[in-house]
């Protein structure tokens, strides 16, 4: 039997009319085909489309203070003309798994997620993600925040909420006046903190009157004014940083 498969970063074991597979993290969707040949030649191929297996991880409340407006609710992200994503969508996120046993290790990393302006974003993961990890949301300039506790992907379907301190590591998140948690804006830089750093690229950006969707654009208006101060400041005095295992 002649084996053989479209795809890539699989590894086909044996030649007999039973075969195995071994499918690498990188591995990509194909066909997998077969045909029987002897000193007669070759017999009719038969084929099976092979894709690999994923799961849905759904996140929940995850609001950040810079653009949020209010009763659950956040603004949408603006450049210089106006909303910078589709109706909808607040802003982009990084959604990361970090290693149970060891935070330093990041098993699997998706950038530009859409996060939606009532907090939700929704990602299909790879199904060989199947232990527990800690999940931590990146945010272009808010402070990395990350899961109390492991959460397990042994299910198809994994949902988590950042609604609450009980379910943020350190309970890292603020709180709006209206009852609400958010993840905490203002770490320009992204070095970890909220700290005097953070103030040198705003202040120069708004000395200069720019404007679009930029990284010292903290409340997400579009423009780079005092309004973009006050979270920094406010998190500066009150020694916000990211906390992590």
């Amino acid at each position: 039997y002649t084996w053989a498969y479209s795809g890539t970063g699989v590894t086909i074991n044996g030649a007999g009319a039973t075969v195995t597979l071994d499918f690498s993290l990188s591995s990509t969707a194909g066909d997998l085909s077969v045909k029987g040949t002897n000193a007669c030649g070759e017999g009719n191929e038969s084929t099976l489309q092979i894709e690999p297996g994923t799961k849905t991880l759904n996140l929940t409340s995850v609001m950040l203070q810079g653009l949020y407006s209010g009763s659950g609710e956040m603004n949408q992200a603006w450049d210089e003309s106006g909303p910078r994503w589709e109706a909808g969508v607040a802003d982009h996120i990084t959604i990361e798994l970090h290693s149970s046993t060891d935070y330093s290790t990041v098993v699997y990393t998706t950038g530009g997620v859409p996060l939606k302006t009532d907090g939700t974003a929704s990602i299909t993961i790879p199904a060989d993600y199947n232990g527990s990890y800690y999940i931590t949301v990146k945010h272009r300039n808010s402070v990395e925040t990350t899961t109390a506790i492991p959460v397990s992907f042994t299910s198809g379907t994994i949902s988590q909420s950042f609604g609450s301190r009980s379910e943020v590591y350190g309970g890292n998140l603020g709180e709006t006046g209206d009852g609400y948690y958010v993840i905490y804006a203002g770490d320009v830089n992204q070095d970890g903190f909220i700290d005097t750093q953070d103030f040198v690229g705003v202040d120069n950006d708004s000395y200069n009157y720019r404007s679009g969707y930029l990284l010292t654009d903290v409340d997400g208006n579009g423009f780079i004014d005092t309004s973009d101060y006050i979270f920094i400041d406010n998190n500066n005095y009150n020694y916000i940083g990211t906390i992590h295992p």
